[in-house]
């Protein structure tokens, strides 16, 4: 899919080319249907350099990663759609819509050689309409641009098929894009953690895949939740809070009073004669209203120490 996003951009500005920089050389329509069959294979070959170099730099990524985990049949790493459903294999598990899928890979190579190869039946029929015999060359008279319209001598097949294959081409892409995000979301939460959902995006909007595989092939697979919940701890006890535990909440919780206002004689509940301190909630508390030390048997995070990463 790479390949045709590559070769998509040149192709954007072929009219312009031949109206600004190689018009005085047009002569006819022989003429204009040279210059745009040149811009098609100067494109081709241009977006096919730059799909290989990416090709070579995500195999080699993905073949790190394998390797790492032990994995077998790396060869699939360097050959398209094999390289979709390989990286489906690294990720693991995923999530689609709160449904388990193990095969997500598979999915979104199969629809990825879907789209390629219906892409490349409408790029082939595009060039069969710029052959010279089926164009007139037309000049706008206010403006002076040139443009091959189609002919009668053009086959009637062609116009219909290259627009209906045009919209199924985007509702293939449409799903692939989906899939594609899936799995590499699982894919980036796996092997970088810190910002899976941006690699993701270059990965599946933009064609930067080889460069952000190949970017992580150093990384150790990690479990995403668990890395989480030990930034969340970090950032919380670097802050000077007690995750909140306990049926009524830690002493700084929405149950807890704080234990400065006690201190001020705040204690809205001292007409009740119970004990003072705001540490309802804590069992265990003292009823002088002196709080356990948080590093105590009762904090349930002691055993993971104090990490400040």
């Amino acid at each position: 899919m790479e390949f045709f996003e590559f070769f998509s951009v040149p192709l954007m500005f072929m009219q312009g080319i031949i109206n600004f920089i190689v018009k005085p050389e047009i002569n006819d329509v022989y003429d204009y249907s040279n210059v745009v069959l040149s811009c098609y294979l100067f494109s081709a070959l241009g977006a096919l350099a730059i799909y290989l170099i990416l090709l070579v730099f995500g195999g080699i990524g993905l073949n790190k990663l394998a390797k790492k985990q032990g994995l077998k049949q790396r060869w699939m790493a360097f050959l398209p759609f094999f390289n979709t459903y390989y990286s489906g294999k690294l990720a693991g598990e995923t999530q689609f819509f709160g449904q388990k899928m193990k095969r997500v890979g598979l999915y979104a190579a199969i629809l990825e050689f879907l789209y390629v190869a219906l892409e490349i039946f409408l790029y082939i029929i595009s060039i069969v309409a710029c052959f010279p015999q089926y164009l007139t060359l037309e000049i706008d008279e206010k403006t002076g641009a040139l443009s091959g319209v189609p002919n009668d001598s053009l086959p009637a097949w062609i116009t219909p098929t290259n627009n209906y294959g045009n919209l199924v081409a985007y509702l293939i892409w449409f799903f692939a894009i989906v899939f594609l995000c899936v799995l590499y979301v699982a894919f980036f939460r796996k092997y970088y953690a810190r910002g899976p959902i941006l690699l993701a995006f270059l990965s599946t909007i933009f064609p930067f895949r080889g460069i952000t595989i190949f970017a992580v092939r150093n990384n150790a697979p990690v479990d995403y939740n668990d890395y989480i919940r030990r930034r969340t701890q970090a950032y919380m006890r670097s802050n000077g809070y007690q995750p909140p535990y306990g049926p009524y909440g830690s002493q700084n919780g929405p149950y807890g009073q704080n234990r400065n206002d006690t201190q001020n004689g705040l204690d809205p509940f001292e007409g009740f004669g119970g004990p003072s301190g705001g540490n309802y909630g804590n069992p265990g508390d003292s009823s002088s209203g002196t709080s356990s030390d948080p590093s105590s048997d009762d904090d349930p995070f002691s055993e993971f120490g104090d990490d400040k990463k």
